[in-house]
């Protein structure tokens, strides 16, 4: 085998083809990137203008914009580039356009530098050489690619560019700005209306039932400032938004509406269209903390010994001195809380509430005044609201009674004793938390009060029976001395001990004569008394039986007489 002469010509010529249709379909995918461009762009800035996409939407749509144009650049500029057909190829395309080479171009082609095949004439094959660029010498092998797609790809791209160029400079500075929010500025989209703020007083986040004030503001730089607003709003449980017109306040600069919505029992959402311009806004409706269960447990004072005791709400009889435990489960969680208690004076008393859970709290609260009359408990929670319309427990204040004292021994209002006597009194007392101690109080010669502890032989308790020995004999007295005396009992109670008195007797210190004569006349008096009773009961058993005859005998006429 040996080699034959490459030919130049057919070689130029079909390296112009492949020229020609690189730079045709570079400049085709140029006119569509360009288009692609425009479009997107364009596209955009008009989506844009009409939603206000936030930064993440843009970042999106940016992303995407590149994604396709991109895949543009890889079908119509790279893979050309990177695909190019080689000579055969293009060879065998001009021949399917010119059937005139019968197939020369293609043998010549492959035959040109090439070797050449055993059984081949040399001179054969330069024949075929000759022929072939004599052939292709007067036709144009560039024609045979189509222009046709890129120049409607250019007259698209030049259209859309014009267009937009037009529109660009147009609207500006909007466009710009509109531009610049498409490669992620943070400039606000341009709007002949454009909205400040809508604020909403006294707070985004509202209770439930308090009245609200949506307010929507405008930009002093508003070129067009409506005489109306239309705030649309939208209920959670609603199907529907409900619009309300709203009137531009005339007083106010910048301009402002105000929308005022009263007794707000639900979230919505607030959805205000000012012109060209559009603002959204949330408001939160909550429930008001409130007391979902309150308990109570009475600590006595310590000196009463009881332990503590469960109290129902209706049922707060309290005694003074002690204190009152309240626990408080709210309905919803709660940062702290307040009792506020009554007094009968009109003043109160507050103490905070101890938080001891999430929705839990609790305060012991003092009972020391006897005019406490009843408390409320008022609950605050996490967003700063309070509970309104709290419950006012009722208590009823019970003093620690000071104790009664009798003296059942002497029974005589007036006691006679002699100077060596050995008086004899028996006391009864009771409290309702115990006697704590119990003395014999008397006035002297020269009316002096005197005092005599009396130690009974176990501790007194509640209720007791106490027999005592007044000595008289060691108070020394003159004859015709008349001493007033009484028992005074005292009971723990604090901070003020409770005293009881019983009724105050006399004492007449007596000669022993005296004394005798007393005691005589006390015999007649008890004998006179025996006789009255024995005759008056004498008499009793007259009439009886009196009465048993008559109803034993009956009547000669008419029924018996139930007498």
């Amino acid at each position: 085998m040996s080699a034959t002469k490459s030919s130049t010509l057919l070689t130029a010529k079909l390296a112009g083809v492949r020229g020609k249709r690189l730079g045709l379909a570079l400049g085709t995918g140029v006119a569509w990137l360009a288009v692609a461009t425009v479009t997107l762009l364009g596209m955009g800035m008009m989506v844009d203008w009409k939603w206000d996409l936030p930064y993440g939407g843009r970042q999106a749509l940016l992303a995407m914009d590149a994604l396709v144009l991109l895949l543009i650049a890889a079908r119509h500029i790279a893979r050309p580039l990177i695909g190019q057909a080689d000579d055969e190829t293009v060879a065998l395309q001009v021949e399917q356009a010119r059937p005139e080479f019968r197939s020369r171009l293609i043998a010549s082609t492959q035959l040109s530098g090439g070797q050449i095949p055993a059984g081949t004439s040399r001179g054969f094959v330069a024949a075929l050489l000759n022929e072939t660029e004599t052939m292709a010498r007067s036709v144009n092998f560039k024609a045979i690619v189509p222009g046709d797609a890129c120049a409607v790809a250019t007259v698209l791209a030049l259209l859309l560019g014009g267009l937009g160029g037009l529109a660009f400079d147009r609207f500006q500075p909007d466009t710009g700005v509109l531009l610049r929010r498409v490669f992620l500025s943070n400039e606000e989209v341009p709007r002949f209306t454009q909205i400040e703020s809508v604020s909403v007083n006294p707070d985004a986040t509202l209770a439930r039932g308090d009245d609200v004030e949506i307010v929507v503001t405008l930009k002093s730089i508003s070129r067009v400032n409506p005489d109306t607003a239309i705030i649309n709003i939208k209920y959670d449980n609603a199907d529907r938004a409900v619009p309300y017109t709203v009137e531009r306040d005339a007083a106010s600069l910048p301009s402002e509406y105000r929308l005022k919505l009263e007794n707000v029992r639900e979230s919505f959402e607030v959805d205000v269209r000012v012109n060209d311009a559009r603002a959204e806004e949330s408001v939160t409706v909550v429930p008001r903390p409130a007391v979902r269960a309150i308990k109570f447990r009475q600590d006595y004072p310590s000196y009463t010994g009881l332990p503590s005791q469960d109290r129902r709400r209706g049922d707060l009889v309290l005694l003074v001195g002690g204190k009152l435990l309240i626990k408080v489960d709210a309905n919803k969680p709660v940062v702290g809380g307040r009792v506020t208690v009554f007094h009968a004076s009109g003043k109160t008393t507050e103490y905070s509430l101890e938080k001891t859970g999430k929705d839990e709290l609790r305060r012991s609260v003092p009972m020391r005044e006897l005019g406490i009359t009843g408390f409320s408990v008022k609950l605050l929670d996490e967003n700063g609201f309070d509970s309104r319309d709290e419950a006012v427990y009722r208590v009823t204040m019970m003093p620690d009674k000071p104790p009664v004292v009798r003296v059942l021994r002497p029974v005589r209002k007036e006691e006679k004793v002699t100077q060596r006597a050995l008086l004899p009194i028996t006391i009864s007392v009771k409290d309702d938390y115990g006697v704590d101690t119990l003395t014999l109080k008397y006035t002297d010669n020269i009316g002096r009060e005197q005092s005599i502890p009396l130690k009974p032989e176990k501790k007194l308790g509640r209720q007791a029976q106490v027999f005592h020995e007044w000595r008289i004999i060691d108070l020394k007295t003159q004859t015709g001395a008349r001493m007033e005396y009484w028992i005074e009992a005292t009971d723990s109670c604090a901070p003020r001990a409770g005293v009881g008195q019983s009724r105050k007797l006399l004492a007449a210190v007596v000669t022993d004569d005296e004394k005798r004569q007393d005691l005589q006349n006390r015999a007649t008096d008890s004998i006179t008394g025996v006789n009255e009773t024995a005759e008056g009961q004498e008499k009793l058993n007259r009439e009886l039986g009196e009465i048993i005859r008559a109803r034993a005998v009956p009547k000669e006429s008419g029924p018996v007489e139930n007498e």
